[in-house]
């Protein structure tokens, strides 16, 4: 009786919030268990003996049982070896490579499904594909985009139990979602993100230079005539700035590192940042966010600036990249010469996998026909 009244008194404290991890209860079960043991009981009487512990309500005040879910969840793990989901998430983002701020978006994709799902046996497909399309989709009104990543998430995390954690059930997100629709709407079309003109150009200058934000117009000036992401310039150290190129090495892709030569319409612009740099940074000025990014900021102020200037969601600061690209396209660059230039991985093998890139004057030919002259 006093090992019930034990037991009570951990269920109640559950009930109240004082007992907080589930990992907790998980090793006081544990304990009791080898305690039993060395009492003589067999493994099939405790068993029965948590259970029926795990099962034996709690009364409220009102005289209404209370039934504690996660003891009994507790018990099916420590006597029948069930796999908990949300037990492996962290020593799972551990053995990463990805980047802090992919690693907190995966966290919260599989905090999501070990929410849902408490333990592997409970993961059905058909279980799955409701959760996803129903519960998320439709209830929570989220984009197939999102879906795609949760279901992603979710399987690379089902993957890594497969391997390190002797998991022998296939996957349960195999044609979870609809397919695809290969033609676009006239609405998707419509919202695809769009390239800047000469004129838009010009106006995004002279508005920053309103505001006296002369680091934004400085930022766009170097997108505009490189092509270069905006995470791209604003990680630009010194030491990769020279008179006449400018060295990418903090790219997405191993195709993203690469020379951009510096266009003679910025070159004025590089030689003064360069000479009033306060950091080891190009662009000075800029702080991180906590995932040691420096373009968020600033990228939020161009944001504000292209709304106020009236253009809506189609047009973003990766447009001045789209701008890079449509000058090069018009002006007769070939598209290799132009992949090169942006970072874009060339899809075959020949260029791809053999050649080991374009001669520096090739790209310098290619740079100086960007105009952005009125």
């Amino acid at each position: 009786m006093s090992v019930v009244h034990e037991w009570k008194k951990l269920i109640k404290a559950a009930h109240t919030g004082t007992v907080t991890s589930f990992d907790d209860i998980i090793n006081n079960i544990k304990v009791d268990k080898e305690r039993l043991k060395a009492d003589g009981l067999e493994d099939w009487e405790i068993a029965m003996y948590h259970e029926d512990l795990a099962t034996t309500p709690d009364f409220d005040q009102n005289g209404k049982p209370n039934y504690n879910n996660d003891f009994y969840e507790a018990v099916e793990v420590v006597h029948k070896g069930r796999l908990l989901l949300s037990k492996h998430i962290e020593p799972y983002l551990s053995s990463t490579e990805l980047e802090p701020k992919t690693i907190d978006g995966r966290r919260e994709s599989l905090k999501q499904f070990s929410a849902r799902f408490k333990f592997i046996e409970d993961v059905k497909r058909a279980d799955v594909r409701y959760w996803l399309n129903v519960e998320i989709g439709a209830q929570q009104n989220k984009s197939r985009a999102t879906l795609g990543r949760l279901v992603t998430d979710c399987n690379q995390y089902w993957e890594y139990l497969q391997v390190h954690h002797g998991l022998d059930i296939p996957t349960p997100f195999s044609k979870v979602l609809p397919p695809k629709n290969k033609k676009k709407s006239k609405i998707a079309v419509a919202a695809q993100r769009k390239a800047f003109r000469v004129e838009d150009y010009h106006r995004l200058i002279k508005a920053s230079l309103d505001k006296g934000d002369d680091t934004l117009a400085d930022l766009i000036k170097l997108a505009a005539h490189t092509g270069c992401r905006i995470e791209e310039l604003c990680s630009l150290k010194l030491g990769n700035v020279h008179d006449d190129r400018i060295i990418i090495t903090d790219a997405k892709t191993e195709a993203g590192w690469r020379e951009i030569p510096i266009h003679k319409d910025i070159k004025q612009t590089v030689t003064r940042l360069m000479n009033t740099a306060t950091t080891d940074y190009l662009l000075s000025g800029l702080s991180f966010n906590k995932y040691g990014d420096r373009s968020n900021a600033i990228g939020k102020r161009f944001g504000r600036l292209k709304t106020e200037l009236g253009y809506g969601p189609d047009y973003v600061f990766h447009s001045l990249r789209r701008a890079f690209s449509t000058q090069l396209e018009n002006a007769g660059v070939e598209r290799t010469t132009v992949a090169r230039l942006m970072g874009h991985e060339l899809g075959d093998q020949t260029f791809g996998g053999y050649s080991d890139g374009l001669y520096f004057d090739r790209l310098k030919e290619a740079v100086g026909k960007i105009d952005y002259r009125r």
